[in-house]
């Protein structure tokens, strides 16, 4: 048996003949490149570019004369594939005059928290970030980067998510999530109405699958009918959603004939969608507690739900600037006494 580490002449005469089978691998895959980069014609050696731009004028000029002759048709050189040559400057030219989009920078005061609690000279410390921001700062680079609406979007799915665990877990009795962009209108694949992601949907989806919630009541008191909240639970028994809109027989917006009163739920979920559209307008706050007292409360009772969520949507109380303008008429309605009521009854809100 040979010695590997050992190199005799037969084993050099192997690795030269698979270096040079290597060697000319490569350079015919080059050689490839240079067919695809240069108009199909193959380099001659070194000043292949100029070699490959004189083939094309020949070929061109060539074509042009073949065109012309007896008994032939007159064509026009427009009429042949012209020769594309890709330089390399030109490139780097449109390149620069590509428009640039937006850059963004992700920060966080509490990254400086972090530190090296038994060695005061880590390297590793709050200065390496304090530094840098400093220079943002100076430079006002983070006031010329903007908050994007996805961002937003994200934060008040998470913000309304934190709520209901909060409220779940029962460090708070109960919470109001003040934020925007809103979400009663966006669907599983598709942005409606200016809302991106359904927060209170997705916060009722994480409790279900999350935090062993079985039961959720979703309330809606927007003044439109809140159909992306509608379709994600059509089916499913352990989400109620009650919603009270402004329908107008669907000549108001979403004008959706599913938001009709007769919509309500689909195979397991049947009986557990509620519509209470409201066709005509002007109504007042006695309008409003007794569809709470006569509707709500008993369908709520019944269902006994472990959790409540609202969509609290103000477009249907008095200030809001559409009403103002007297293009929507419901007027305000005490959100105090629809918890009174669930407070009373349920505790759980």
């Amino acid at each position: 048996l040979q010695n590997p580490n050992v190199v005799t002449r037969s084993s050099a005469k192997q690795s030269k003949v698979r270096t040079r089978a290597q060697q000319a691998a490569t350079e015919a895959e080059q050689e490839e490149r240079r067919v695809k980069l240069y108009g199909g014609y193959r380099s001659t050696g070194k000043g292949s570019i100029a070699e490959a731009k004189k083939q094309g004028k020949l070929r061109m000029s060539a074509t042009s004369q073949n065109g012309t002759g007896a008994g032939g048709d007159q064509r026009r050189s427009s009429d042949f594939t012209e020769v594309q040559l890709k330089d390399i400057f030109q490139n780097a030219q449109s390149g620069a005059r590509t428009v640039r989009g937006p850059t963004g920078i992700l920060y966080d005061e509490r990254f400086a928290l972090h530190r090296c609690l038994w060695d005061t000279n880590y390297p590793e410390c709050p200065e390496r970030y304090l530094r840098v921001m400093e220079r943002f700062t100076i430079g006002q680079l983070v006031d010329r980067c903007q908050f994007t609406s996805y961002e937003t979007s994200v934060l008040a799915v998470g913000s309304t998510i934190q709520l209901v665990e909060s409220v779940w877990s029962g460090t708070v009795q109960n919470g109001m999530a003040i934020l925007r962009p809103p979400g009663h209108h966006a669907m599983t694949a598709e942005y409606n109405g200016y809302c991106f992601f359904n927060n209170v949907a997705i916060a009722a989806q994480h409790a279900l699958d999350h935090l062993g919630t079985q039961k959720i009541l979703i309330v809606d008191w927007d003044v439109h009918h809140g159909q992306g909240t509608q379709r994600m639970f059509y089916s499913d028994p352990r989400v109620l959603y009650f919603s009270i809109h402004r329908y107008e027989h669907g000549t108001f917006w979403p004008n959706l004939r599913e938001s009709d009163f007769d919509y309500v739920g689909t195979g397991k979920g049947e009986g557990y969608n509620f519509n209470v559209p409201l066709n005509k307008t002007g109504m007042t706050n006695g309008d409003y507690l007794a569809i709470w007292q006569q509707l709500l409360l008993p369908v709520a009772t019944e269902f006994a739900p472990e959790l409540i969520i609202v969509s609290a949507g103000y477009d249907s109380a008095l200030g809001d600037e559409k009403v103002a303008t007297g293009k929507q008429c419901l007027p305000a309605f005490a959100g105090d006494d629809l918890y009174l009521f669930f407070a009373a009854r349920f505790g759980c809100i």
